[in-house]
C-alpha cells in the first residue's frame, strides 16, 4: 500500500467549507465522476488538495450558467488551454446578452415604477400647465377616422412589432396622437387615434430619418389626468377648451394621450389613469 500521509489533505467537510459549496454536492460530483478527491482511504473517506480549489470553484460557475452535469464532465476530462479559451469565449457571448437582456427588463421595470407613481400623486380632472420638452417618439401610420376596426388593428400590430424590434418598447406604454377638436365640435361619444406612439430615449442618431420616427415638440402643455377607460377620455376634453377660453389661449388641433396606470398594473378600467397633453400659444 503506498503511504500517504493525510495531514497534506483536508477532509470533505474542510474542502466544502474553503469552496463555499455543500458537503452534499462534492460527495454527488465523485459519485458523478465530475470532480473526486485527491485520496481516498480504506475507509472510503475522502481527502482533497487546496490546489483542487480553483477547479471546483470553475465547474460551480459553469453549473450556475447553465452548463449539464454531462458538459461539465467532458470539459474537465478532454480540457486544453484551446479548449478552455473556446469555452469561456462563447460563454461570455451568452453571458452578455443575458445581461443586456436583464438590463433591459430592470430599466422598464423602473420606468414603469416611475410612472405609476407619478399617477399616484396628480390629481385627476384638472388643468395643469406643463413645460415639455422636446421628445422622440416612434408613430404608426396613419389611421383615417372612420376606418375598418382590420386597419387599426393592421396598424398597431406594425407599430407594435416595430417598437419590439428596435427594443423601443422598454418601460413606455402605448399612446395615441388624438384629433381632439374634431372629437369635442362633433360630440362624438369615444375616443379614436390618428397615431400610435411610444416615447424613446436615447434614440440612435441611425433611426433619424426613418418614416416611424417623429418629435412631440418642446413647448407650453396644458395637461389633464384622465381618469376611467381609454375610450372615455373624451369626457376631459371639455376641460381644456373651458380652460383655454378663460386664459386666451390657441390649443394645437391634436392631444398627445399616453398611460401612466393601465391594464398591466390595475384590473379596473374605471381606475385607470391617462395622462392628456395639448400644446398652446397665448393669443
Amino acid at each position: 500500500m503506498i503511504n500517504i500521509n493525510k495531514k497534506s489533505y483536508i477532509t470533505v467537510s474542510e474542502f466544502a467549507n474553503l469552496a463555499g459549496i455543500s458537503r452534499q454536492a462534492l460527495i454527488f460530483y465523485d459519485t458523478q465522476n465530475v470532480f473526486s478527491p485527491s485520496y481516498k482511504d480504506e475507509n472510503g473517506y475522502r481527502y482533497y488538495d487546496l490546489s483542487q480549489i480553483d477547479l471546483i470553484v470553475t465547474i460551480q460557475a459553469l453549473k450556475s450558467i447553465g452548463l449539464s452535469l454531462k458538459e461539465i464532465k467532458s470539459y474537465i476530462e478532454t480540457r486544453n488551454a484551446s479548449q478552455t479559451y473556446s469555452l469561456f469565449h462563447n460563454q461570455i457571448k451568452k453571458l452578455t446578452l443575458s445581461r443586456e437582456k436583464l438590463d433591459h427588463t430592470i430599466k422598464m421595470m423602473n420606468d414603469k415604477c416611475a410612472v405609476i407613481d407619478k399617477a399616484m400623486q396628480v390629481n385627476t380632472d384638472i388643468i395643469y400647465v406643463e413645460y415639455h420638452p422636446k421628445t422622440y417618439i416612434i408613430k404608426s401610420k396613419e389611421i383615417p377616422y372612420d376606418t375598418s376596426t382590420n386597419i387599426q388593428h393592421e396598424s398597431l400590430s406594425e407599430h407594435l412589432k416595430y417598437r419590439r424590434e428596435h427594443n423601443f418598447h422598454c418601460g413606455r406604454e402605448l399612446g395615441g396622437i388624438v384629433p381632439w377638436k374634431s372629437i369635442y365640435d362633433t360630440h362624438t361619444q369615444s375616443t379614436y387615434y390618428s397615431w400610435y406612439y411610444t416615447v424613446v430615449d436615447n434614440l440612435n442618431s441611425s433611426y433619424q430619418d426613418e418614416i416611424y420616427i417623429d418629435v412631440k415638440p418642446a413647448g407650453n402643455y396644458l395637461v389633464v389626468y384622465h381618469k376611467g377607460s381609454y375610450i372615455e377620455t373624451y369626457h376631459s376634453y371639455h376641460l381644456f377648451s373651458e380652460y383655454a377660453k378663460i386664459h386666451n389661449l390657441k390649443l394645437h388641433d391634436y392631444s398627445y394621450e399616453e398611460s401612466l396606470i393601465d391594464e398591466v398594473s390595475e384590473a379596473n378600467p374605471d381606475n385607470y389613469i391617462t395622462q392628456i397633453s395639448i400644446m398652446f400659444e397665448k393669443i
